[in-house]
């Protein structure tokens, strides 16, 4: 965008005396001069929707202006200073979208804003919730441990110390001296037990043994019938069955634990 600047001084023409050349007024410079104002105005911006060009400068608002006046880079710079735009404790939180860098200041998310509550986790862990707390990790541990539950908490558990029925080399003990008829007795221990009671059969007789008081065993014993009961052990996968080849018998009673 260039300025007009005039090439015939015709005041100075005016002051000259009556004859001198210099007093005319040329054709040539009325051309030069209406070429050079053409030549200004045409490369002047337009004052709608104008095409700038190079570094356009304007005056710069003061702080908190809000009017239609130009904003400048320095106007900008301003504004974000005076606003505080660059802390994210200022911004709604609609309004902020965070595609990078750190967040400074939280070192252990807590686990109601959705966080662990912990710095660290060992590598390969299982996680096991505590409540509002820091969410703790139980390790694997031993290779072919398994997750086990003692009611409250998880352990990484050889299967070997897994409990019951013989799986982890439990064996049978005589109580005969500790134990009695008619007398309620309570299994206290985390895993099933086998209980293998002897009767001495009188005549017109029955023998029974509960389980949580169901009937699982019973042994009838007169002049006319017989009843027995036998108990098994089926293990994982395998099939049972009861038979019988006398067409008079009938099923009297049938438990399971399981």
């Amino acid at each position: 965008m260039s300025d007009y600047s005039k090439s015939t001084n015709f005041t100075t023409k005016d002051t000259l005396p009556t004859g001198n050349a210099g007093k005319i007024v040329k054709g040539t410079e009325l051309d030069t001069e209406f070429t050079a104002i053409s030549s200004a105005i045409a490369s002047k911006a337009d004052v709608s929707s104008p095409a700038l060009l190079g570094t356009p400068t304007a005056p710069t608002a003061t702080t908190g202006s809000n009017t239609t006046q130009l904003a400048t880079t320095a106007y900008v710079k301003q504004e974000i200073t005076a606003q505080g735009l660059g802390n994210i404790a200022t911004q709604a939180k609609s309004a902020v979208d965070i595609t990078g860098g750190t967040i400074v200041g939280i070192t252990d998310l807590t686990v109601a804003d959705g966080g662990t509550g912990r710095s660290t986790l060992t590598a390969n862990a299982v996680l096991v919730g505590n409540g509002t707390s820091g969410i703790n990790s139980v390790a694997p541990s031993t290779s072919g441990n398994v997750l086990t539950s003692n009611g409250t908490s998880w352990a990484s558990t050889a299967p070997a110390t897994i409990k019951g029925l013989g799986i982890g080399g439990e064996v049978w003990n005589n109580v005969t001296g500790s134990r009695s008829f008619n007398t309620d007795y309570t299994n206290s221990r985390s895993y099933p037990i086998m209980v293998s009671v002897t009767f001495n059969v009188a005549d017109n007789s029955n023998q029974y043994i509960y389980v949580a008081g169901t009937l699982v065993w019973q042994f009838t014993h007169s002049a006319y019938t017989i009843h027995v009961t036998g108990t098994v052990i089926v293990p994982p996968g395998a099939t049972y069955k009861a038979q019988h080849d006398d067409t008079s018998s009938s099923l009297t009673n049938w438990a399971e634990l399981y």
